[in-house]
């Protein structure tokens, strides 16, 4: 199990990501945990939930618990939302013996993640997507970077990452990551009941539902 905390700024926001497709062939990566400790920031999100804040980070740290960790940070302060995350094979993965990431929330959400691409020292691509009934998928992306600044030799391997499935046309939310607005001074710790989350799993969940 990869021990990780994700860092972002989540207000939850009642319209999903939604393309009139079923979700793409995604062919997940390999990956090396212990390659990934760190901080990664947040360049960018598309999500069912809408994504503002001072700054956006993941951290990972396969040594340290708890395995996840989802802050949002406003003038420098951290608020926490906690849960536990395990690697797991692509069910429909071949030789290739890609990894997908499954995220368990203290609240028992869960999200699965794939990786559409990742160099450990620069970038990283995340990926989640559901089928709908009606024929349209519910997805989202996250653009990773190692640096609070996106770098433009980054920003055009995100992209064509993105593109390798056709979904160049998503609509992002940016950050201004800087060291200023990703200084973290004070934190409080949320308790999961009180925190709405509508993420693609679960509006799947409640489509099926209701």
């Amino acid at each position: 199990m990869l021990v990780y905390s994700l860092v972002f700024f989540l207000i939850v926001n009642s319209d999903a990501v939604v393309r009139n497709e079923t979700c793409p062939v995604v062919t997940p990566r390999e990956l090396n945990w212990k390659d990934m400790d760190g901080t990664w920031y947040v360049a960018a999100v598309a999500t069912d939930m809408q994504v503002q804040g001072d700054c956006a980070m993941i951290i990972f740290d396969h040594q340290e618990t708890p395995d996840v960790s989802i802050r949002w940070i406003t003038n420098n302060t951290a608020s926490f939302y906690n849960g536990s995350v395990a690697l797991t094979p692509d069910p429909n993965g071949n030789s290739t013996g890609g990894d997908l990431l499954l995220v368990t929330y203290n609240d028992n959400k869960t999200e699965t993640y794939s990786f559409l691409d990742i160099n450990y020292e620069h970038y990283a691509v995340v990926f989640a997507c559901y089928n709908n009934d009606d024929g349209s998928s519910t997805y989202e992306i996250w653009k990773l970077t190692r640096t609070p600044h996106l770098k433009d030799t980054d920003a055009v391997k995100l992209d064509q990452a993105i593109a390798n499935y056709s979904l160049q046309g998503t609509p992002f939310i940016n950050f201004n990551n800087t060291e200023d607005t990703c200084r973290i001074n004070a934190g409080r710790q949320l308790d999961a009941s009180t925190l709405i989350m509508t993420s693609a799993a679960a509006i799947t969940l409640l489509r099926r539902m209701f």
